[in-house]
């Protein structure tokens, strides 16, 4: 008897979401459309019914998206919890910063706000000579495949849906400095040990500019590893002190992202940022968040 197919995927995993629950591993969840807040674990929260279920053309379903997630996810949790549980006196390993990039890749494509431009790349697939040259579709023999077949598999809701397990492979191939780029990383720690950054269902914030550029939409960003923890990556050195409102600016820019959920471990705090929040949606500057929180980290 086979096994039961999963309907709940979660886009944010919840060994991450882990990371920002308090001591009863729950969090406080705001809704941005519904505008409430509510008492959640990480089952509860950022995930959508069958987001990695596939149909093929015979009208078959299959889950086997969320197998792999999970089986690629079960390689990164070493190094995320070496670096959740470091200070700011400990060394990061370079091998463990490759691991968390090659996580972070595979977290921005499978995010909802990235599914509908991952399905239109998938049509750049099986290409000579083009941005996905790196993964190929060939015969038994090693040939080439029939165009009608190359473009059958193309058109399939399958394919599309499966083509945001591709698309993170590609910097490794196509930039040939990826590596010195984690030289620049720099992980931001609070300064009392306790969880003051939240997570939203778009956590990581980059400008704006290069999202969906295949190679660079990880050149500039701020993403919390934890509650206590943001990795912070610019292109260049970043200062060495930060002022202390950048934590506010930070949360604030989290909010303004996400698409609709937001949590944290603490109520009070998270509401007090909602209201904050709403100032800049009063006077229409939420466009200024996160323009504002970036110059921060090149003053």
């Amino acid at each position: 008897m086979g096994k039961t197919a999963s309907k709940k995927h979660h886009y944010l995993p919840q060994h991450y979401l882990n990371g920002f629950t308090n001591v009863r591993n729950t969090f406080f969840v705001y809704d941005k459309q519904k505008d409430n807040v509510f008492l959640t674990n990480t089952g509860g929260a950022f995930f959508e019914n069958n987001l990695n279920t596939v149909t093929f053309p015979n009208g078959d379903s299959s889950d086997f998206l969320e197998d792999m997630y999970t089986k690629e996810e079960n390689q990164f949790w070493g190094c995320l919890n070496r670096i959740r549980e470091s200070n700011t006196q400990t060394p990061i390993e370079l091998l463990d910063k490759m691991h968390l990039l090659l996580f972070l890749l595979f977290l921005h494509w499978r995010l909802p706000s990235n599914i509908e431009f991952v399905e239109r790349l998938s049509e750049k697939a099986f290409l000579d000579n083009g941005e996905f040259d790196y993964f190929k579709l060939v015969n038994k023999s090693g040939g080439k495949v029939p165009k009608e077949v190359v473009e059958f598999m193309k058109d399939s809701s399958a394919f599309k849906k499966s083509f945001k397990q591709i698309i993170p492979f590609l910097p490794f191939y196509k930039d040939k400095g990826w590596a010195t780029k984690l030289e620049n990383w720099r992980f931001l720690y609070t300064g009392d040990t306790k969880s003051w950054f939240i997570v939203g269902d778009n956590p990581i914030l980059t400008r704006g500019g290069s999202d969906h550029d295949f190679v660079n939409c990880l050149k500039e960003f701020v993403f919390p590893v934890s509650g206590k923890i943001l990795l912070i990556s610019i292109g260049k050195p970043v200062n060495e002190v930060l002022p202390p409102e950048f934590g506010i600016e930070y949360n604030t820019a989290i909010i303004q992202r996400s698409q609709r959920f937001v949590a944290c471990q603490n109520r009070d705090f998270l509401e007090a940022l909602i209201k904050y929040y709403k100032v800049y949606v009063q006077f229409g500057k939420t466009n200024t968040i996160i323009p504002e929180m970036f110059k921060m980290l090149e003053k």
